[in-house]
């Protein structure tokens, strides 16, 4: 066999067993991807991709943006997934904060972070996909991710980076959200806690609440914890904003779980912040419409009958005072006055000693 046919073979044999797949050309100086596996990309470099997602109404692929930073020592793969929800940008600033405490040397293992999923909710400040030609509607990819339908342009999104972009890159995950629009959120943590290693990534966030819960059919959490694959949903405050506390407690909340599960060595960094968990949650809704005034904060420990919300009318006088269903922790608050019937206004966390799934060990 000659040197210059077995190089050949050698060559075409690896490009076979390549699964990361370039289309060959760049996108803003970057290589652009359809298909991703970060077993394939060499040990000890930081690569910076756009992944081509699905089409857009002018016939353009949407790019996200993916960071691979591959260890110089073999490890496990840890995925930080952000922008799901395309009006949550502290998780955005988180990724960036994170992934300039991250050197290949420093690394076991791979660290895969995207930096904003939801590019068409991302760009018109949606929380939702955002449909295009004109199209006011929206849909929630984090109810969906692992569905595996293709009928519309958001199933196909949706589809499209789960299989080729998420699913087979993690052993670990940890999904960057915010609160909905409209609403204060606390450092907040979405947990399955009948798995351990979950339990243990959502105690290393420090948040000021974890709700212990089965988790959401078709979020990027649920999807992968139903695959066998650890998953916590990280919430970073509210949406619409920057917090810089909370892009630094959050950031560092993600180093404590890659030092911990020995991804990044370091000294794990212990905040002084006392962690509430709950099981069980109740949501007060307007039953009017009017001016709310709130008179509690995030964290507030409040009793049951406590008064949370006043609702006023158009010339100020009390329509409903508003009072705590249970004792517990208020968990968020509406942030803007003006509500109607069936607005939410807030949520207030307990723990449930009678829920036999989500417990305290």
């Amino acid at each position: 066999m000659s040197k210059t046919f077995l190089l050949t073979f050698l060559s075409l044999t690896t490009l076979v067993l390549a699964k990361t797949e370039y289309t060959g050309g760049k996108y803003l100086g970057k290589d652009v991807i359809t298909n991703l596996d970060v077993e394939d990309l060499e040990d000890g470099k930081t690569y910076e991709f756009f992944f081509e997602g699905t089409e857009n109404s002018l016939g353009n692929p949407w790019y996200i943006p993916v960071t691979v930073i591959k260890g110089e020592k073999s490890g496990k793969k840890f995925l930080i997934n952000s922008g799901v929800h395309g009006n949550e940008l502290n998780p955005i600033l988180t990724t960036y904060k994170i992934k300039e405490k991250l050197k290949p040397q420093d690394l076991k293992g791979t660290i895969t972070i995207v930096h904003g999923m939801n590019i068409p909710g991302l760009l018109n400040n949606n929380r939702g996909y955002t449909f295009g030609g004109g199209s006011e509607s929206t849909s929630d990819l984090n109810r969906q991710m692992d569905s595996g339908k293709t009928a519309t342009s958001d199933q196909k999104y949706s589809t499209l980076l789960w299989n080729n972009l998420l699913s087979k890159n993690a052993d670990k995950v940890i999904d960057l959200h915010t609160s909905g629009k409209g609403s204060k959120f606390p450092l907040f943590v979405y947990a399955d806690f009948r798995n351990p290693d979950i339990k243990k990534m959502a105690e290393l966030t420090r948040a000021d609440i974890v709700k212990m819960d089965n988790g959401e059919k078709g979020s990027v959490e649920t999807s992968f914890v139903e695959l066998g694959i650890p998953s916590i949903t990280f919430e970073l405050g509210s949406s619409e904003t920057q917090e810089a506390l909370i892009v630094e407690r959050a950031t560092n909340g993600v180093i404590n779980n890659l030092i911990y599960w020995d991804n990044l060595s370091g000294k794990k960094i212990t905040p002084e912040t006392e962690t509430f968990y709950g099981n069980s949650w109740s949501r007060i809704r307007a039953e009017k419409g009017g001016f709310v005034e709130t008179k509690v904060n995030v964290m507030d420990k409040v009793k049951k009958g406590d008064i949370l919300f006043t609702q006023y009318d158009a010339f100020g006088k009390v329509l409903k005072n508003y009072e705590a269903p249970n004792d517990g922790v208020v968990a968020s608050v509406k942030d803007y006055p003006f509500s109607e019937p069936g607005d939410s206004l807030g949520r207030v966390i307990e723990y449930d000693s009678k829920d036999k799934d989500q417990i305290l060990k």
